[in-house]
């Protein structure tokens, strides 16, 4: 595929379903051009900085899975990172669309499907790390969701999520679907989140970070 070719495809893809996130396609050219949903202008570079001291430098022999993938930022910085069996999936073919061409542009070694995170159970495998960022709190089955992303981990998942603030120590949930201000479904708290996935049969569960109204933390089968 050449240059011309590859512009032609990018502003195809930004047409529809628009480029969410900003993918480096080498030789100088990226995905994003506008904001589509009032996310930074460099999204999800932001996201990456506040998780990626919970990610290995070398990730060679590791097995990697990608919720939500959209176009595949989290997959490809593990593939950079020297993974090679990585995988993504999302619900939005046109997202699984985009994933596929920045792949075969970059000759990352990543490979993409159209799947719910509430049917992970059929993939009849585990990976050895899982990115669960920007999903859970848009998940109307909450503990659904966790369970199945439990059982397609068979070692770390980082989870990146919007939250609950200011609830101490209390793991609260809220729900927050009829509230235009603040996205998604349910937003658990810090203290929900670790709470989740030590439930789930995580031995090890802390937290990550904490900004503004985002969170995340680090879900280990073994301390």
């Amino acid at each position: 595929m050449d240059r011309a070719e590859i512009e032609r495809k990018v502003l195809e893809f930004d047409e529809d379903p628009g480029w969410y996130q900003n993918i480096d396609l080498g030789m100088g050219l990226r995905t994003k051009s506008r904001v589509i949903y009032g996310e930074d202008p460099d999204h999800p570079k932001q996201r990456w900085d506040c998780i990626a001291s919970a990610v290995p430098d070398a990730l060679s022999g590791k097995s990697v899975l990608d919720l939500g993938c959209n176009a595949g930022y989290f997959a490809f910085e593990a593939a950079r990172r020297g993974a090679t069996d990585v995988h993504g999936i999302d619900l939005r073919r046109g997202y699984v669309d985009q994933a596929r061409f920045c792949a075969e542009v970059t000759g990352l070694p990543v490979t993409f499907d159209t799947t719910s995170v509430y049917d992970l159970k059929s993939l009849e495998r585990t990976y050895d790390l899982v990115f669960f960022v920007g999903l859970l709190y848009h998940c109307k089955y909450i503990l659904e969701a966790v369970d199945q992303v439990s059982a397609v981990a068979a070692d770390t998942v980082i989870v990146e999520s919007a939250i609950e603030l200011d609830t101490g120590d209390e793991p609260l949930v809220s729900y927050v679907g009829n509230n235009p201000n603040r996205p998604g479904t349910w937003q658990p708290s810090i203290p929900a989140m670790i709470e989740m996935f030590k439930e789930s049969g995580f031995e090890s569960v802390e937290p990550l970070f904490q900004r503004g109204g985002r969170g995340g933390i680090v879900a280990r089968r073994n301390g």
